[in-house]
Protein backbone atom coordinates (compact mmCIF):
# COMPACT_ATOMS: atom_id res chain seq x y z
CA UNK A 1 0.00 0.00 0.00
CA UNK A 2 1.20 3.33 -0.89
CA UNK A 3 1.78 6.27 1.01
CA UNK A 4 -1.28 8.18 -0.87
CA UNK A 5 -3.31 4.80 -0.54
CA UNK A 6 -2.85 5.34 3.10
CA UNK A 7 -3.97 8.83 3.58
CA UNK A 8 -7.28 8.12 1.01
CA UNK A 9 -8.18 5.51 3.41
CA UNK A 10 -7.44 7.70 6.50
CA UNK A 11 -9.14 10.54 5.22
CA UNK A 12 -12.08 7.96 4.29
CA UNK A 13 -12.22 6.94 8.07
CA UNK A 14 -11.68 10.80 9.42
CA UNK A 15 -14.61 11.92 7.39
CA UNK A 16 -16.70 8.90 7.84
CA UNK A 17 -15.91 9.67 11.92
CA UNK A 18 -16.97 13.74 11.09
CA UNK A 19 -20.18 12.21 9.93
CA UNK A 20 -21.26 10.04 12.56
CA UNK A 21 -20.23 12.98 14.85
CA UNK A 22 -22.31 15.55 12.95
CA UNK A 23 -25.18 13.11 12.91
CA UNK A 24 -25.18 12.07 16.70
CA UNK A 25 -25.02 15.93 17.29
CA UNK A 26 -28.00 16.66 14.59
CA UNK A 27 -29.94 14.28 16.88
CA UNK A 28 -29.56 15.53 20.26
CA UNK A 29 -30.05 18.99 18.83
CA UNK A 30 -33.04 17.46 17.06
CA UNK A 31 -33.80 16.23 20.79
CA UNK A 32 -33.28 19.73 22.22
CA UNK A 33 -35.44 21.70 19.36
CA UNK A 34 -38.52 19.31 20.40
CA UNK A 35 -37.84 19.69 24.00
CA UNK A 36 -37.74 23.42 23.54
CA UNK A 37 -41.19 23.20 21.68
CA UNK A 38 -42.63 21.12 24.12
CA UNK A 39 -42.02 23.61 26.75
CA UNK A 40 -43.06 26.25 24.47
CA UNK A 41 -46.44 25.11 24.23
CA UNK A 42 -47.03 23.90 28.10
CA UNK A 43 -45.39 28.00 28.72
CA UNK A 44 -48.39 28.77 26.42
CA UNK A 45 -51.11 26.43 27.94
CA UNK A 46 -50.13 27.80 31.27
CA UNK A 47 -49.15 31.80 30.62
CA UNK A 48 -51.88 32.68 28.53
CA UNK A 49 -54.77 31.85 30.98
CA UNK A 50 -53.15 33.03 33.39
CA UNK A 51 -52.63 36.56 31.71
CA UNK A 52 -56.09 36.42 31.22
CA UNK A 53 -56.93 35.91 34.86
CA UNK A 54 -54.65 39.03 35.61
CA UNK A 55 -56.61 41.45 33.35
CA UNK A 56 -59.61 40.53 35.23
CA UNK A 57 -58.19 41.10 38.28
CA UNK A 58 -56.36 44.31 37.46
CA UNK A 59 -59.82 45.34 36.16
CA UNK A 60 -61.50 44.51 39.18
CA UNK A 61 -58.54 46.01 41.63
CA UNK A 62 -58.96 48.91 39.85
CA UNK A 63 -62.39 49.42 40.17
CA UNK A 64 -61.80 48.42 43.91
CA UNK A 65 -59.67 51.37 43.90
CA UNK A 66 -61.79 53.92 41.96
CA UNK A 67 -64.38 53.21 44.50
CA UNK A 68 -62.16 53.90 47.95
CA UNK A 69 -60.70 56.78 46.50
CA UNK A 70 -64.32 58.05 46.20
CA UNK A 71 -65.50 56.77 49.66
CA UNK A 72 -62.38 58.77 50.60
CA UNK A 73 -63.05 61.85 49.18
CA UNK A 74 -66.72 61.37 51.07
CA UNK A 75 -64.92 60.98 53.80
CA UNK A 76 -62.99 63.80 53.64
CA UNK A 77 -65.64 65.93 53.00
CA UNK A 78 -67.62 64.84 56.03
CA UNK A 79 -65.04 65.34 57.91
CA UNK A 80 -64.52 68.95 56.71
CA UNK A 81 -68.39 69.24 57.40
CA UNK A 82 -67.78 68.35 61.21
CA UNK A 83 -64.73 70.26 61.62
CA UNK A 84 -67.18 73.53 60.17
CA UNK A 85 -69.19 72.62 62.37
CA UNK A 86 -67.56 71.98 65.31
CA UNK A 87 -65.95 75.03 65.01
CA UNK A 88 -68.99 76.86 64.45
CA UNK A 89 -70.56 75.05 67.85
CA UNK A 90 -67.82 76.53 69.33
CA UNK A 91 -68.01 79.86 68.29
CA UNK A 92 -71.97 79.99 69.19
CA UNK A 93 -71.43 78.86 72.69
CA UNK A 94 -68.07 79.82 73.83
CA UNK A 95 -69.22 83.66 74.05
CA UNK A 96 -72.38 82.53 75.44
CA UNK A 97 -70.87 80.41 78.09
CA UNK A 98 -68.01 83.05 79.19
CA UNK A 99 -70.68 85.36 79.76
CA UNK A 100 -72.53 83.18 81.90
CA UNK A 101 -69.68 82.28 83.94
CA UNK A 102 -68.96 86.15 84.69
CA UNK A 103 -72.54 86.68 85.16
CA UNK A 104 -72.61 84.17 87.63
CA UNK A 105 -69.32 85.63 89.03
CA UNK A 106 -70.31 88.92 89.27
CA UNK A 107 -73.33 88.21 90.84
CA UNK A 108 -71.68 85.73 93.54
CA UNK A 109 -69.51 88.60 94.52
CA UNK A 110 -72.42 90.81 94.43
CA UNK A 111 -74.10 88.48 96.98
CA UNK A 112 -71.19 88.51 99.42
CA UNK A 113 -70.87 91.65 99.14
CA UNK A 114 -74.58 92.65 100.10
CA UNK A 115 -74.32 89.73 103.08
CA UNK A 116 -71.29 91.94 104.57
CA UNK A 117 -73.22 95.29 104.73
CA UNK A 118 -76.24 93.24 105.86
CA UNK A 119 -74.12 91.77 108.60
CA UNK A 120 -72.31 95.11 109.62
Amino acid sequence: MSAIDLLTVLGAVATLAAAVVLALLSSRLLRAAEALESATSAFEDEAIPAVTELRAVVRTASGEVERIDDLLDVATAIGDRVDTATEATYKALTSPVIRGVAIASGTRRAAQRLRRRDSA
